[in-house]
């Protein structure tokens, strides 16, 4: 009885962690008007950041980290699904699912309002890898 109910225990928390990971590590349905917060340019690791509000408050930061001039390819994306709950940055694999769902929601915020500079750039990069 007592196996029987640390096992269940165990599995109650290992699927309670695994829907938490999902949960910082998706790319979150931002409710409309998307409008850009912030974008920042951090000249030291080279990497290029935008914050992303959503109507609710909701707030999404992603970015591109590495050379995007000249090696485009090469550069990582991160987001940070959560930064109230939860300050995890997620490396996605390069052209993965959580790579297009982002590209996806770029491409919904420049089609709502057409955007230059920083949100344009990582839209390209993306939008030529995918």
């Amino acid at each position: 009885m007592i196996k029987s109910l640390a096992l269940a225990t165990l599995l109650v928390l290992l699927i309670a962690f695994l829907g938490f990971q999902y949960y910082i590590t998706s790319v979150p349905d931002l409710a409309e008007p998307v409008s850009v917060k912030e974008t920042r340019f951090i000249k030291q690791d080279k990497s290029l950041l935008i914050t992303l509000r959503g109507h609710e408050g909701r707030h999404f930061t992603l970015g591109l980290r590495g050379d995007i001039d000249n090696e485009p390819e090469e550069t990582a994306l991160f987001f940070i699904s959560n930064p109230d709950l939860v300050p995890y940055v997620y490396w996605p694999g390069l052209r993965s699912n959580d790579e297009k769902r982002v590209l996806e929601l770029l491409e919904d915020v420049i089609e709502k309002e057409p955007q230059d500079g920083a949100i344009s750039r990582i839209h390209e990069v993306l939008k030529r890898r995918n």
